[in-house]
């Protein structure tokens, strides 16, 4: 499958049908969550706790409001399709801590590093899984466009018919 280009001014890539055609999807609306995986309850005392199963997962809303829509009419609750996402994942190194593994696959080319004070930090070494950063003597947060295999779980197209508009919104998990 060829994948959707990217809409103008967006890091957003979905591998599959060809979804997201040009003046479709400017200015979409990126919403990535963390999947439930555990339980909350009170104990007796009324405090909080968590029974979490190992490992996260995501859900990403997408939605936007352009003059065409995006091409859904294959696209059925089910089908596995493949997000790069335009939302950024970040984490925290701590100082000294230059070498960072991501959990799920990244846009090795696009990671932005700061540090406390806001300020670029080089990033010396990237492959999609793990990056390097020179060394540092304070925190640097790293930021990274996850790649993610994702399930259509629901998608909704209208028609805004005086304004020429199709509003629309997707919803996937991550399988």
């Amino acid at each position: 499958m060829t994948p959707s280009p990217p809409p103008p001014d967006s890091g957003l890539e979905i591998d599959g049908p060809a979804l997201l055609q040009k003046w479709s999807a400017r200015g979409t609306h990126h919403v990535l969550t963390p999947l439930p995986r555990g339980e909350f309850w009170r104990d007796q005392e009324g405090t909080a706790r968590f029974a979490a199963l190992p490992g996260t997962k995501y859900a990403l809303a997408l939605s936007a409001s352009d003059v065409r829509p995006p091409a859904f009419a294959s696209l059925w609750p089910g089908i596995e399709l493949r997000v790069t996402c335009a939302a950024r994942l970040g984490a925290v190194l701590a100082p000294g801590i230059d070498a960072w593994t991501a959990e799920r696959p990244f846009v090795a080319g696009d990671v932005a590093a700061f540090d406390g004070e806001g300020a670029d930090y080089r990033v010396v070494e990237s492959d999609g899984m793990s990056l390097r950063l020179a060394p540092h003597a304070g925190a640097v947060c790293v930021m990274v466009r996850p790649i993610l295999t994702m399930m259509v779980r629901d998608w909704s197209l209208g028609l805004l018919e005086w304004e020429g508009r199709h509003p629309w919104r997707l919803l996937l998990e991550e399988v």
